[in-house]
C-alpha cells in the first residue's frame, strides 16, 4: 500500500479522499488540537513532542501529496478532477510551509 500510493497506482479518488483528506485529518487534528490547548505551557519537552509530531505529519503529507499528484497525472476521467486535486496539493503544501515557518520563527 505504501509504495502503491507513492507510485500513483491507487485511484485518484482514494488517494485524495482516503489518504489526503482522511489520513491528514486523523493525524493533524489531534496534533493541532493539543498544540492549541497547550500553547501557554512553557515546557521544552512539550515543545519537542509537538515539533516531532509535526515532523511525522509533514512526512506523511509529503508521501500522500506525491501519491495524489502521481495519481492525478495518470487519471483517465474528467480532467477537471485531476486539475483540482493538483491545485489542492499545491494549496496544502503552501499552507504547511507557512505553518512550519510559523513554528520555526515563533520565538524570533
Amino acid at each position: 500500500m505504501i509504495s502503491r500510493l507513492w507510485r500513483g497506482d491507487i485511484p485518484l479518488w482514494k488517494s485524495f479522499w482516503l489518504f489526503g483528506v482522511g489520513g491528514g485529518a486523523l493525524l493533524g487534528l489531534p496534533i493541532f488540537s493539543a498544540m492549541l490547548a497547550l500553547t501557554d505551557v512553557p515546557d521544552e519537552t512539550t515543545a519537542l513532542v509537538f515539533v516531532s509530531a509535526l515532523g511525522v505529519l509533514l512526512l506523511y503529507l509529503i508521501w500522500a501529496f506525491v501519491g495524489i499528484w502521481r495519481a492525478a497525472k495518470v487519471y483517465s476521467g474528467k480532467p477537471v478532477w485531476a486539475t483540482l486535486a493538483k491545485l489542492a496539493v499545491v494549496a496544502e503544501t503552501a499552507k504547511m510551509m507557512l505553518l512550519v515557518a510559523a513554528v520555526v520563527f515563533a520565538d524570533v
